[in-house]
């Protein structure tokens, strides 16, 4: 088992499509998804330059590639299969394990369509290989069809169950985990549906991983129940906005880096009560329109290893020598207090 794991973050600006239903106004001779496609783009860049690092992990912030999928936009989760197998084939080619969120939408049976299956094809393909330059493929074409013949009712838009999921993808191209999002924000719980099933851990060549999601990483339990299962690193993809925690904030004196001290303070918590190297990727762009960023990686006895400051895009290179945690256990001894106390009477 290796010892040292080079992780790149990548915070990168994620493109938020219109608030609406598709956009088809020629929908037989363009893309029925450009922000998909607009964000897809980025993130194959994003993922060539890391693994040109020499990274063996790449980690994305949520929403990486649909940006928020309220208000009219939850079509863009329709394709999301494809979405997954587009970064599978990424991960293979570029040999290099990416973690991020998808959130896949499914519609409930008293959606008018929902009984009809969408299109089998994927409306991604020709972004691997660049074919059909500026012509629309086969398969966008069975989609912006789809689309066109199905348009989404306002029922449809509320109501559809909409997961927000994390995931591994080893550098071999397997999804070797994921995690459906427990702790919504509060907006979220207008449109997305919580998971419900166990947070399950999985092995990686570094040890074993787990995955919180955002506003998980205010949960201390969320993170405890992670360590039960021996958890050795912990990834966070996260969209935490500067504006979050307005009107509320502007109504008491605070720092102007508020909402950023407060998720970098509480990942270096979560870090150090689970003993695990913790890794946040947040959403990055320009701060006037709300995003702060501080993506970074933490370690107990190493504190902040590395990251950004702010909101700049861009992809930084992180290593981490594993055996700190060896350390670490043996000095402050959480997880083995923990434990002691489970098995008192």
């Amino acid at each position: 088992m290796p010892n040292t794991i080079k992780i790149a973050i990548a915070q990168i600006h994620v493109q938020s499509a219109e608030e609406g239903p598709a956009k088809l106004e020629k929908p037989h001779t363009t893309t029925p998804f450009p922000t998909l496609d607009q964000n897809l783009i980025e993130v194959s860049a994003r993922v060539a330059e890391a693994a040109k690092l020499g990274a063996d992990v790449v980690c994305f912030p949520e929403y990486f590639l649909q940006g928020i999928v309220n208000e009219g936009r939850q079509y863009l989760t329709f394709p999301s299969t494809h979405l997954t197998s587009f970064l599978q084939t990424l991960a293979k080619e570029h040999h290099i394990a990416i973690v991020g969120t998808i959130v896949h939408g499914v519609l409930p049976e008293s959606a008018a369509f929902s009984h009809a299956a969408f299109p089998s094809g994927s409306p991604f393909e020709h972004l691997h290989a660049n074919t059909h330059p500026g012509k629309i493929t086969p398969a966008q074409l069975e989609w912006a069809k789809w689309l066109e013949q199905h348009p989404a009712t306002v029922e449809d838009n509320v109501c559809p169950v909409l997961s927000n999921t994390a995931f591994f993808i080893d550098e071999n191209g397997a999804v070797a985990g994921e995690y459906v999002k427990q702790n919504l924000w509060h907006p979220e719980r207008l449109y997305l549906t919580p998971g419900d099933k166990p947070n399950r851990a999985f092995n990686t060549k570094w040890g074993k991983a787990g995955m919180l999601i955002c506003w998980d990483v205010s949960h201390p339990l969320a993170a405890q129940r992670l360590v039960d299962q021996d958890v050795d690193i912990v990834f966070a993809p996260t969209y935490w906005m500067a504006t979050d925690s307005e009107p509320h904030l502007s109504r008491h004196p605070h720092h102007d880096d508020y909402e950023t001290s407060a998720l970098s303070a509480l990942s270096y918590a979560r870090s150090l009560e689970t003993e695990t190297v913790w890794v946040l990727s947040n959403a990055g762009g320009p701060a006037e329109e709300g995003f702060m960023g501080g993506s970074a990686v933490w370690a107990p006895l190493r504190g902040r290893v590395g990251g950004f400051p702010r909101s700049e895009v861009g992809v930084k290179l992180i290593e981490v020598d594993i055996d700190v945690l060896k350390d670490s256990r043996d000095l402050y001894k959480v997880r083995e207090d923990a434990r002691r106390h489970e098995l008192a009477p």
